[in-house]
Order: C-alpha cells, then sequence, then structure tokens
C-alpha cells in the first residue's frame, strides 16, 4: 500500500511540474516575440521557431545544394534575420560542402550575403534576413535600380576574397 501512495505522489507531482514548464514555455516565447518585434536578438533560444526549426534540421539538408539556396532555406527556416556565424553553423550542421577554409567560413558567408542583394537584405545590426522580408528595403532597391544608381556598400561590407581551400 505504500508503494501506491508513492506513485500517486510521483504522478500528481509530474503533472503539476509538466503545467509548470508548459507555462514557463509560453512566458519565454512571448519574452522572445517581444525582442523579435523590438529587432533584438531573443533571449530563449530553446523555444520557438528556433528550437522547432534546429530539431528538424537534417544533417544532410543541404548537401549538394548552392550556397544561396540554403542560406535561403535556412534563413527561411528560422523566420528571422540570422547573423553570419549563425548561418554558418546552421549550414553546417545540415551538412553543407563548403569550399573555403574553414576559417574563412564566417567572412565568405558574409560577403556571400551581402553581394546578393537581389535575395538577402544586410540590417544595420549586422544581421542578415531574406529581402523579401523588408518591403521598405525592397522599394528603395527598386527606386536605385530605376535611376541607375547602384547601392552604396559601407567600408564594413568590403572583404578580400578568401583563399581557396587546399587538401593538405
Amino acid at each position: 500500500m505504500g508503494q501506491d501512495v508513492y506513485r500517486a505522489a510521483v504522478e500528481q507531482l509530474t503533472a503539476e511540474l509538466e503545467d509548470l514548464l508548459r507555462q514557463a514555455t509560453k512566458k519565454k516565447e512571448a519574452i522572445n516575440v517581444l525582442y523579435e518585434s523590438m529587432g533584438e536578438e531573443t533571449p530563449y533560444k530553446d523555444v520557438g521557431s528556433e528550437a522547432a526549426g534546429a530539431r528538424t534540421l537534417r544533417p544532410d539538408q543541404y548537401y549538394g545544394k548552392p550556397f544561396a539556396s540554403v542560406a535561403q532555406e535556412f534563413l527561411n527556416m528560422r523566420k528571422r534575420a540570422c547573423t553570419s556565424e549563425e548561418i554558418t553553423k546552421g549550414l553546417e550542421q545540415g551538412g553543407f560542402d563548403f569550399t573555403w577554409k574553414e576559417g574563412d567560413r564566417n567572412r565568405v558567408v558574409a560577403v556571400s550575403l551581402a553581394k546578393n542583394t537581389a535575395v538577402f537584405h544586410r540590417l544595420p545590426n549586422g544581421t542578415f534576413g531574406l529581402l523579401e522580408w523588408y518591403p521598405e528595403a525592397q522599394r528603395k532597391k527598386a527606386e536605385a535600380t530605376k535611376k541607375g544608381s547602384r547601392p552604396v556598400i559601407t567600408p564594413e561590407e568590403v572583404v578580400p576574397d578568401a583563399e581557396p581551400q587546399t587538401d593538405p
């Protein structure tokens, strides 16, 4: 009879704990939404679209695909702007076959994204998103194209090309 009492207590406490964890997850998601609306990095990476996206990334998802396609796919999965480091890490986890030296990857990813202004948009905070997410940036780009001018590139965006990776 004693074990039945303990088992009932464990079941009750487990149910209460699961309820508290669900409540905590909802609060974390709400906090993340507020941070995103302020344009800031979300503090809770274990909840929301990021955590769901990280769980659905297959280790071969990006293997054999072109860089721009997989970067776009990754950003669509994350549903928010990301740093070049986050994108590089995600592509590595998805099996993307980088042809660049490991130490050059973040820099080359940033340069490649910055150069492909038809698809990607570099935000003032240094993160990259998809141009389609930013109607105002699309409008400015279209106006600049009509006038025949080219977008202004800041000195921070000018980075020399990395050396190609060589096998030892």
